[in-house]
């Protein structure tokens, strides 16, 4: 059984990626005396911070030049000479994975227009290791959060091992959103895997960001003032809203006697994050401040210049209030300016009162940008507030909701949130909120505190059940040995909404329906109908597959080859695997999950 002696923590976020570590010892039992060590020296930094940006500058052949914050300062400085020779400058890119619709991300400066890189080809489905029906985007994102995993892993790595522990020693956990499916996790697993992590059952968890954000707030011992429950309290009942570039991810638990956390809301989650305002602002406010010729110029001859502006977004945007009156203003960098020309800054000044050295946005307009995310934040919210209180027994006991993320340092969105829910919750924001689900990626890594989780949907296999006359139809009746079957039903293993233990793994024993039968294909579903009957229901999606090699059984009867099959749902993922009752040992399976979940 493995033992770790480090337990390290990546949080591979959409705007920033970092890492921290710890190690087992006396002194870090306790998560309030926990010692953390984080990386916070990365190249071209413009100030000590513990995440790098979320950025990669590739050659013509998809070779890595530089990442993080060292790939902006090169694209900025050297981005005529970098496009001449075919470079492409990658950031944002991590909402893209799984996508159902086309991002066009703020910075992905330098890609080839749509229809001319193969990359855009979502007609060439492919398998991977841990999924099926893989388009060639999805395989080009997990391309890059590969190359940045890997840097970062190899930084973390140098770290660790300088301080006398070897790779064995090391338990990891990668930080993945709420809202993520099973698909797109299982591609996330690919990319951990890719990028040199250990493969070995144990080595590499994955948290929840909003779950390692609790953790953090619970040690943080965030609470409103002086007063208001503590978070590891036993009974303590809260709610966390991690806003973070790409993903609004929330979650809702209850303590139990032991302080444990019982997860009691449904996980939520939307692109909703912050880096949404910042794709607006140039698809549309700077669009319509310079002009479409113009913009396009912009893009082709100078977008680092076009960078800068939306650098100088990022910085004010986390200024700006719900009850703001003042207009801002982003100042036009020397580049743009000669592309506008005379005609271009006449033009601008028409339009924003006799100002033509700075895109000018109102107060109007403003709100107008929020509000691309934080309604949507606002509802859901209050679908998971709405929850937590019909469940709730104990009227003595206040909901509490848990600020984190980046996103939740804006004054913007804690107006907004304190404006809408002060009456019904406390509202607090822990200390270092950007940092939150990183270091409570940490603590979910050493020790996980969690003891429960809501299963999202229902999941199920299909199986062949005896056919019931009268109310199975027709076109699934299986003639077979033992008699007719329904060939299509869906055998439940889990529904949606029920609690199940972070420990526990449900077991359904299967059998082959024909004699000469030398395999069996396990199909897994799911659902949001608590008490599905057949697979081909509608909103029934196949999940993932799994294939049971029976080989090594042929030799007995057939009602002696049963194949166990488990599933595991308290985890963060969903695992599932098979084993034959004769012979012992893991069956051979294959499990991949599919793009249409």
């Amino acid at each position: 059984m493995f033992d770790p002696r480090v337990f390290a923590a990546v949080d591979l976020g959409t705007f920033a990626i970092g890492g921290g570590w710890t190690t087992a010892s006396p002194d870090n039992e306790s998560p309030e005396t926990r010692k953390i060590h984080f990386f916070n020296s990365w190249e071209s930094q413009p100030a000590p911070t513990v995440k790098n940006l979320s950025a990669l500058l590739l050659d013509a052949e998809d070779e890595m030049i530089a990442w993080g914050y060292e790939a902006r300062r090169m694209w900025l400085t050297q981005g005529m000479a970098l496009r001449t020779a075919g470079a492409r400058y990658y950031h944002g890119f991590k909402m893209d994975l799984g996508a159902r619709e086309e991002n066009g991300s703020t910075e992905k400066t330098g890609e080839p227009k749509e229809g001319s890189d193969p990359a855009d080809d979502t007609s060439a489905l492919e398998r991977t290791d841990h999924a099926c029906g893989v388009n060639a985007r999805d395989l080009r994102t997990a391309s890059l959060l590969t190359m940045l995993l890997r840097q970062v892993v190899q930084t973390m790595l140098q770290q660790i091992t300088a301080s006398g522990y070897d790779e064995d020693d090391i338990r990891w956990v990668l930080t993945a959103p709420a809202c993520f499916t099973d698909y797109q996790k299982a591609i996330y697993r690919d990319v951990i895997k890719n990028a040199g992590l250990p493969g070995e059952d144990g080595r590499v968890l994955l948290s929840l960001e909003p779950e390692a954000a609790a953790h953090h707030a619970r040690v943080s011992g965030a609470r409103h003032g002086n007063s208001g429950p503590a978070l590891m309290a036993p009974g303590a009942r809260f709610m966390v809203v991690d806003c973070g570039g790409g993903t609004i991810d929330i979650t809702a638990y209850q303590n139990d006697r032991d302080g444990k956390m019982i997860e009691i809301g449904r996980s939520l989650g939307d692109r909703l994050g912050s880096d949404f305002l910042n794709r607006r602002i140039e698809s549309e406010y700077l669009l319509d401040g310079f002009g479409k010729d113009v913009i396009e110029d912009i893009r082709e001859a100078c977008p680092d210049a076009l960078l800068h502006m939306i650098d100088q977004w990022e910085r004010a945007k986390v200024a700006v209030r719900l009850d703001q009156e003042d207009n801002l203003n982003l100042l036009i960098p020397t580049a743009i300016d000669r592309k506008m020309g005379a005609a271009g800054r006449r033009r601008l000044a028409r339009r924003q009162n006799k100002v033509d050295d700075a895109i000018v946005l109102t107060p109007a307009q403003l709100h107008a940008l929020f509000d691309t995310v934080v309604p949507g934040t606002l509802d859901l919210i209050e679908a998971q507030l709405n929850e937590m209180e019909a469940a709730q027994s104990d009227s003595d006991t206040p909901n509490v909701i848990v600020l984190a993320g980046g996103f939740s340092n804006s004054p913007y969105l804690q107006q907004a949130i304190r404006e809408r829910f002060a009456t019904r919750a406390t509202i607090v924001v822990p200390p270092n909120p950007d940092i939150a689900v990183l270091a409570g990626a940490v603590h979910f890594c050493y020790d996980p505190q969690t003891r429960a989780r809501r299963s999202r949907f229902t999941y199920g296999i299909n199986s062949a059940m005896a056919f019931d006359e009268g109310i199975d139809p027709e076109s699934s009746r299986m003639k077979t040995p033992e008699g007719d079957l329904c060939g299509d039903r869906f055998n439940v293993f889990t529904t949606a909404g029920q609690s199940v233990p972070t420990d526990a793994e449900v077991c359904h024993t299967l059998f082959p329906v024909y004699d000469d039968q030398t395999e069996i294909l396990l199909r897994v579903f799911a659902t949001r109908d608590a008490d599905p009957r057949y697979v081909t229901d509608a909103g029934c999606d196949p999940l993932a597959e799994v294939m049971v090699d029976l080989s090594p059984v042929m030799r007995f009867d057939r009602n002696e080859r049963g194949v166990r099959t488990f599933m595991k749902f308290g985890e963060t993922e969903i695992k599932v695997r098979a084993e034959l009752e004769q012979g012992g040992g893991e069956a051979v399976t294959q499990v991949r999950f599919h793009s249409n979940y």
